[in-house]
């Protein structure tokens, strides 16, 4: 699977971890997927761990996708959204996401790493904390056959 997506309903969050490259399909199913995850309701942050992915998207698929953003604005409602991008590639297109969606409720932001992203969610634990308490099911595993955890 290219992506985990799990809810912290506890700290107010979701976080999305990709793991290889993304397509327009794969992304677009990811807002739609996200709106379903039990327990979803308006004003959830996100964290979007993209560390680990490259993408084969384009220019004209980051405007799809503000466009698709656009018809599911209503239901995130306000809150905001953290990417976190070390390649220069999806740096690059998460801030046209990013400008893309300026008017719209939901705010995002781009960082090129997690210490760079603490504090901008306004949520009362770091970024690395919200990670590690949302674990996805690789990490959970890990930590049953008692592997160190590591960095997301």
């Amino acid at each position: 699977m290219s992506h985990t997506l799990k809810l912290n309903a506890e700290l107010g969050v979701i976080v999305l971890r990709v793991k290889q490259s993304l397509s327009f399909d794969e992304v677009r199913s990811i807002f739609v997927e996200m709106v379903r995850l039990p327990g979803f309701k308006e004003g959830l942050c996100l964290v979007a761990d993209l560390r680990g992915s490259g993408t084969s998207l384009t220019g004209d698929d980051m405007r799809n996708l503000a466009a698709l953003a656009r018809e599911k604005d209503a239901a995130w409602g306000d809150t905001k959204w953290s990417f976190i991008a070390s390649s220069d590639s999806m740096y690059g297109l998460s801030r046209m996401f990013m400008a893309l969606t300026d008017e719209f409720q939901v705010e995002t932001h781009v960082f090129r790493d997690i210490e760079a992203a603490d504090g901008w969610l306004g949520l009362t634990v770091n970024i690395e904390e919200i990670l590690m308490q949302t674990p996805d099911d690789e990490m959970l595993a890990s930590r049953s056959r008692g592997e160190p955890m590591g960095k997301s």
